[in-house]
């Protein structure tokens, strides 16, 4: 027997709480099954309702195509991105020495990590600007406390801050100390780095940086 015409939504209404629940279930969300029961109730707006015998059957049934289709679109907006990402170029990720160097080169960075700074004070820059450790982890590192490892931050960047007005010089590591040290920076290789930074060995330099004294003076040889 065809059932009167819903025209004041009442009987949908009664339906809405199952037709919500049957849509949540297939799609996952309440959010995406509140939007599909609204449609629903659009189609139900303008269907011929006079025509159905079981109306809440007819609107169970359009519910569940609508919420499959949602999953469909899902996937294939899913797939379409992924699509997309592959097309699209990747973006280099930053080098993390571009914190250090400041548009330097890495050799004449690493000869005015030498040169300027103690091994204290060039380990405690490079593992707060490169590494990004924080205090705790560099006065660890140092065999420290904390304070000191700030002392030596800050000393470190007041030094390297003094050089800034001076002419670059033209300097040659050793390859293999600068090997090293990019090895240890492009691997984010912290004990490497502690190593390199923190060992008493003599390095090659053609020339000084600075003509007068230096924190390392009284370590590391400069070749004329």
């Amino acid at each position: 027997m065809p059932c009167p015409t819903d025209t004041d939504g009442a009987l949908f209404e009664r339906l809405r709480p199952r037709l919500k629940a049957i849509s949540c279930r297939i799609v996952g969300s309440e959010a995406e099954a509140e939007d599909i029961v609204q449609d629903c109730f659009l189609k139900w707006r303008v269907a011929d309702q006079a025509a159905l015998t079981t109306p809440a059957a007819w609107l169970t049934t359009v519910v569940q195509h609508q919420s499959i289709d949602r999953l469909r679109k899902r996937a294939r907006d899913a797939t379409a991105a992924h699509a997309a990402t592959e097309l699209t170029p990747e973006t280099p990720p930053t080098p993390p020495e571009d914190k250090l160097l400041r548009r330097a080169e890495l050799a004449d960075a690493l000869a005015r990590l030498f040169t300027c700074l103690s091994p204290a004070e060039r380990l405690a820059l490079v593992l707060h600007e490169v590494f990004e450790c924080e205090h705790a982890d560099i006065a660890a590192a140092l065999g420290t406390k904390p304070a000191n490892a700030r002392q030596h931050l800050a000393r470190a960047r007041r030094r390297l801050r003094e050089q800034q007005s001076e002419a670059p010089a033209s300097e040659k590591l050793n390859r293999e100390l600068i090997r090293r040290f990019q090895a240890a920076i492009n691997g984010i290789d912290v004990p490497a780095m502690v190593t390199l930074l923190g060992e008493e060995q003599p390095m090659s330099v053609h020339t000084s940086l600075r003509t007068g004294a230096c924190a390392n003076d009284a370590v590391y040889a400069l070749a004329a």
